[in-house]
């Protein structure tokens, strides 16, 4: 259950389990939590939440991601300088040193059937411009500026930018209409992933597939970093998968995960790939 509230002016919502809809109210607060920002590790499945995130509301205007992207990196340089630091001139080294695969471009040639293909969260438009020809682009994005600059970028390929929430925009796309589905760092910050999964789903004909990115909670560096993790983003993320709770979240709608190796969830990265397929035309909602 969620339920919507305004305090000092912002729009807030307060959910029970996203998961399994255990109401975790009474149980303590986890010491990752920040600020008034609460998360909570429910009793039943232990998936993480975060249990007050921002409302649709105030993410298409307060905590719009153009204006809060940067909040990680601010809080990390007040309360861990070192590690803020060094973290920065690491990085750079690393990229310097490995140039990284495009991983996105990668899932989308082997696992996208040519057709209509939307990113969820698209910002910019910056995926879905480099998609080849065979693909037509359509994006979702809840920040109006983002949608606006995506739908200006793309109007030569024809799809659409839905200025909307993701479950929303979904809403607006026939269905069995997408060859495929990017969620690439988004679902960590949706507030009710099984009802988005579920639209997804649905949105997918059959056959077509779904790509995910997430961050792993289970990694040994959160456990390793704690608060300093680089996966703790107040409020914009307010889910933390494991392994095996996005695998379960995406079965428990109907989807078949096609691609999930070791090498995807491997134990020392920080961030999880998934591939997954709508493989019938009927899904189980008992």
């Amino acid at each position: 259950m969620i339920n919507e509230k305004k305090d000092d002016g912002y729009s807030y919502a307060t959910r029970d389990c996203p998961k399994c809809g255990t109401v975790n109210s009474n149980s303590p607060a986890l010491t990752y939590s920040w600020k008034q920002w609460k998360l909570k590790s429910c009793s039943i499945c232990e998936f993480v939440y975060l249990e007050n995130p921002p409302g649709y509301e105030a993410l298409v205007s307060e905590f719009a991601w153009e204006r809060n992207h940067g909040d990680r990196s601010i809080r990390m340089k007040q309360e861990f300088p070192f590690t803020y630091h060094f973290s920065r001139v690491w990085k750079k080294f690393r990229r310097w040193l490995i140039r990284k695969p495009n991983k996105l471009a990668k899932r989308i040639k082997v696992y996208f059937p040519p057709g209509p293909v939307v990113d969820i969260g698209c910002g910019v438009g910056d995926y879905l411009a480099g998609l080849p020809e065979i693909y037509q682009p359509f994006g979702i994005e809840i920040s109006e500026d983002l949608a606006r600059q995506a739908s200006e970028r793309l109007s030569s390929r024809g799809g659409k930018i839905f200025a909307a929430s993701a479950i929303e925009g979904l809403s607006e796309i026939k269905k069995e209409s997408m060859s495929g589905i990017i969620m690439r760092s988004f679902l960590e910050h949706e507030r009710e992933p099984l009802v988005l999964l579920g639209s997804a789903w649905s949105a997918l004909s059959p056959g077509g597939a779904a790509i995910i990115k997430v961050p792993n909670y289970a990694s040994f560096n959160r456990k390793l970093m704690g608060n300093r993790w680089c996966g703790f983003r107040f409020p914009g993320h307010v889910n933390y998968f494991t392994p095996e709770s996005l695998r379960a979240m995406v079965e428990s709608v109907g989807f078949q995960v096609e691609k999930f190796s070791l090498t995807d969830h491997f134990y020392l990265s920080d961030n999880m790939w998934m591939v997954v397929r709508k493989c019938n035309k009927i899904r189980n909602t008992d």
